[in-house]
C-alpha cells in the first residue's frame, strides 16, 4: 500500500496552478481572430489566407478596415477543405472549391 502525506500548501498551490492554466487556455479560445492572429493560429501568410482561404469561401467579417475570422468556422472550413485530400494532393495552393458545395 502506497502512503501518500501532502500538506494544504502544497495542494493549494497546485490547484491554483491548474486554475490558471485554464485560464489561461480559455482567454486564448476567442471568438474572433484578427488576420494576424489568424495567420499566427494557422501559422500561413496573410496573403495565402486571402489568395487560398478567403477567395476559396471561407467566411469573414469586416467592422470598419478590420477584417475578423470566428474560429470555429475556420476550422470548419479547414476541415472542409482537406477532407478530399490525399498524401500526394494535400497542398492548399492548389485548391479550388468544388462550386455550389456547402459545408454541412
Amino acid at each position: 500500500m502506497l502512503n501518500i502525506n501532502v500538506d494544504e500548501k502544497t495542494v493549494n498551490q497546485m490547484m491554483e496552478k491548474a486554475i490558471q492554466e485554464k485560464v489561461d487556455e480559455l482567454a486564448w479560445q476567442k471568438y474572433f481572430l484578427t488576420y494576424n492572429e489568424l495567420s499566427d493560429y494557422l501559422n500561413i501568410s496573410k496573403a495565402t489566407i486571402e489568395d487560398r482561404l478567403i477567395k476559396n469561401g471561407m467566411r469573414y467579417y469586416k467592422v470598419g478596415t478590420k477584417y475578423l475570422f470566428k474560429r470555429d468556422e475556420v476550422d470548419d472550413f479547414l476541415d472542409e477543405m482537406t477532407y478530399s485530400m490525399t498524401a500526394t494532393n494535400n497542398d492548399i495552393k492548389f485548391y479550388k472549391r468544388v462550386k455550389g458545395r456547402t459545408s454541412a
